[in-house]
């Protein structure tokens, strides 16, 4: 009976190791493929097998998994990492077992690359230019002048993610993504820059399966981000408040997006901006959404998101029916300033606070901080739960006020 499941990698949040869990729930095997165990908090309580090889190479990983597993009794591959995609959709192609075509998680990957496949579609999305060097700044300038974001083409988490006001400006930060080579876990970057028009416009972000090509809709999340010029995730609410006919032009705009990158099986969590003109694809991600959203979707409609993209990895999602039971929240805990953290202060009051679900601090005292340049930043969160859109945006604030960054030589509200 085929009941080994392959983990590549994982996020480095509770998400990662909760999958690993629910997998061995269900009477399977999960078996973690890492390079370095010791960047997994929990790792070991997870019940899962733990094999440490080079997962940055498709051709280790098969070597790895040739050598120790039985490949008769492989029912899927999953990873709830951005950066492992390819790898896992590469897996799963060769081995015969459900996942995307690995060319669609490549396109999904390098968001110059999804550019091209939205613009070749029709898909509503800002005016963009691709840099691959300092050469291709001027005329990258004359299609998009400032304002405009600047941003590698393949990274995560909002990380170096910048509004640019000035051909200074631009030139600095383009230079400083292409002089970047390895990412966080060890890969070779695209050294591949997009410059995109800057859209000012409310930030939705649209939560979908897809299983054989037919795609589900779950909701359409609120977002609401920092100040400029980084822009770090501050505020979700699922499910965004919405007129009809707008939510219809939005799951249509994104339907039609998945559909120009290839996307197939799984899970996707689309980015988009509504504008006078209509929605525009800011980037497509072909895995669960970050920040806790999942678990606002849990909160707000009883669908298990994680459960269902690692049913996604083996036979497919079960039961995707929606019903909206009220509306859930995030609220990030950040520094205003910069110090070394002492405490966060007010914990206690704000998880006796109407409709708080949870208080997660990730902060830890002696650490620096600074207002955030992207989601790493970030030091903890408050999730509520309330009936209506204006009682779950009232008990965030409500409960946010309560929380106090305490630097060394000075307290900051948040």
């Amino acid at each position: 009976m085929k009941k080994k499941l392959l983990f590549v990698e994982s996020n480095t949040t509770g998400t990662g190791m909760l999958a690993l869990k629910k997998a061995v729930s269900w009477g399977l095997t999960p078996i973690f493929l890492c390079n370095k165990p010791e960047r997994y908090l929990g790792l070991e309580e997870t019940g899962s097998e733990v094999i440490v090889c080079d997962t940055n190479s498709i051709e280790a990983l098969k070597q790895t998994i040739e050598a120790n597993v039985a490949i008769e009794e492989i029912c899927g591959f999953a990873t709830t990492s951005e950066f492992y995609l390819e790898a896992v959709a590469t897996l799963a192609t060769d081995y015969g077992l459900p996942g995307n075509p690995p060319e669609a998680m490549r396109t999904a990957r390098n968001k110059s690359l999804t550019r091209q496949a939205l613009d070749q579609a029709g898909v509503g999305q800002p005016r963009f230019a691709i840099v691959k060097g300092q050469s291709d700044l001027e005329q990258a300038l004359a299609s998009v002048p400032v304002p405009c974001v600047v941003k590698p083409a393949d990274d995560s988490g909002s990380n170096d993610v910048l509004l640019c006001n000035t051909l200074e400006e631009v030139e600095q930060h383009t230079l400083k993504i292409l002089a970047v080579t390895t990412n966080m876990r060890g890969q070779a970057t695209a050294q591949t820059v997009l410059i995109e028009e800057y859209v000012d416009a409310p930030e939705y972000s649209v939560e979908m399966f897809t299983w054989e090509g037919k795609t589900t809709c779950i909701g359409i999340t609120e977002k609401s981000l920092t100040g400029f010029p980084y822009f770090v995730e501050s505020r979700h609410i699922f499910p965004a408040k919405l007129a009809p006919e707008v939510e219809a032009e939005i799951r249509a705009t994104v339907s039609k997006a998945l559909a120009a990158v290839g996307v197939k099986n799984g899970a996707t969590h689309t980015e988009l901006k509504l504008t006078e003109e209509g929605a525009k694809i800011i980037e497509i991600n072909a895995r669960l959404a970050g920040g806790m959203i999942p678990e606002l979707i849990r909160l707000a409609t009883g669908v298990d998101m994680l459960e269902q993209q690692i049913r996604c990895s083996v036979d497919g999602p079960k039961d995707l029916v929606v019903a909206y039971q009220g509306h859930a929240g995030i609220k990030f805990i950040m520094a205003p300033e910069e110090g070394v953290l002492r405490e966060i202060s007010g914990v206690e009051t704000a998880q006796n606070s109407a409709g708080v679900q949870q208080v997660i601090v990730t902060g830890k005292p002696g650490q620096a901080v600074q207002p955030p340049q992207n989601a790493y930043h970030r030091l903890g969160s408050i999730i509520v739960k309330g009936d209506t859109y204006e009682e779950t945006t009232t008990a965030l604030d409500t409960a946010l006020e309560k929380i106090g960054v305490v630097l060394e030589a000075a307290v900051v509200k948040n």
